[in-house]
């Protein structure tokens, strides 16, 4: 018998317990992996947010009306009928807020493998794939919290600031609290080529952005001091605001080249008027872009380099979060009900296990 934590698509908050047996049995080729421990942020809200329109809640289907909230984290292979993926294999990835999971081991290398699950067949690869830690560059066997809890932000904002590093001169970013924000400005200040970086953040939430001393230049929503920005400028929208995108927009006018829709933090807030300026949005899908750079430059090779940054983030991040832990189901069901209420502070991060 698996445990699995089960919501309603249309009503979030409703949140229910699944102890049927959802993953049968092993079968020829396929591993039984015991979930352990896994990060729990706003970003696991998005994917409920969005599981129909970018297809989250086909990786660990439950049925019409229903979904399970993908995290990622990290799992134990308990039983095996893999010769390349031996019970006691430890590994990082995609997982269901669930108990175990049945994976189908394809194309194993050094480091990672595909879950070749038949209802997985068309959806994206990146979320997929599955690394075997003792093989894993990036993993540290004392500080799975980090890799738990930053794994997939951090990656969004390490390759976004390549992108604009090469094309602008600053970038403003709302939201500039959350966890991928400080990502973005961190990996910025370790490009070759100087780039100023700009947080757009909450009054409650500026001495934290001004503590973390990683922005050039900290304003408020309110404030929205943008004069002394100096262009090209690009806009990336953390906060997923159309009023609060709208209004810098307006604000940074003929500077503003490029503007990049990231994240969702401040979701139903701000409606925008229609005012607009400047270039359209653009999304920056990170599954996409670590597809595309792995293809070009080799998927160990770009993995070995995102393992590099990483590993020098985390000693920077470290300091800035109080990890909360939290054990069993009634723990991971109110953690998961605090996010989506929106009430936790930057600083906090959650890693939950069963």
């Amino acid at each position: 018998m698996a445990t699995r934590l089960i919501v309603t698509k249309n009503d979030l908050a409703d949140i229910g317990v699944d102890p049927d047996d959802v993953s049968g049995d092993v079968g020829d080729g396929r591993v039984r992996v015991a979930i352990d421990n896994f990060g729990l942020t706003t970003n696991n809200i998005t994917y409920a947010l969005f599981g129909d329109a970018m297809g989250y809640w086909s990786y660990f289907p439950v049925g019409d009306g229903s979904g399970c909230v993908p995290v990622w984290g990290f799992g134990n292979v308990v039983e095996s009928n893999s010769d390349d993926v031996p019970a006691g294999t430890r590994l990082f990835g995609y997982f269901p807020m669930a108990d175990e999971l049945i994976l189908e081991p394809s194309g194993v290398d050094d480091c990672a493998f595909t879950d070749a699950s038949a209802h997985r067949a068309g959806l994206h690869p990146w979320y997929n794939r599955y690394y075997r830690c003792a093989l894993d560059p990036v993993w540290a066997a004392d500080d799975e919290d980090m890799q738990a809890v930053m794994w997939a932000l951090f990656m969004t904002g390490w390759a976004l600031a390549e992108q604009l590093a090469a094309s602008v001169a600053s970038v403003v970013v709302s939201s500039a609290s959350s966890k991928t924000a400080l990502s973005l400005a961190w990996s910025l200040r370790h490009h070759d080529v100087p780039t100023t970086a700009v947080g757009v953040t909450s009054a409650g939430n500026r001495s934290f952005v001004e503590q973390a001393e990683i922005y050039d230049r900290v304003t408020t929503y309110d404030e929205l001091d943008l004069d002394r920005v100096d262009g090209p400028v690009a806009y990336v929208d953390a906060a997923g605001s159309p009023g609060v995108s709208e209004r810098i927009h307006i604000a940074l006018g003929d500077r503003l080249v490029d503007s990049v829709m990231l994240g969702a933090t401040h979701q139903g807030a701000g409606a925008a008027t229609g005012d607009a300026v400047g270039p359209t949005p653009r999304l920056f899908f990170i599954p996409d872009v670590a597809e595309e750079r792995a293809a070009a430059e080799g998927r160990n090779g770009y993995h070995a380099s995102f393992a590099v940054a990483f590993n020098e983030f985390v000693p920077w991040l470290r300091p800035q979060l109080a990890i909360e832990h939290g054990v069993g189901v009634d723990a991971v069901v109110e953690a998961y009900c605090a996010l989506l209420t929106g009430n936790d502070g930057p600083q906090a991060a959650r890693v939950l296990s069963w």
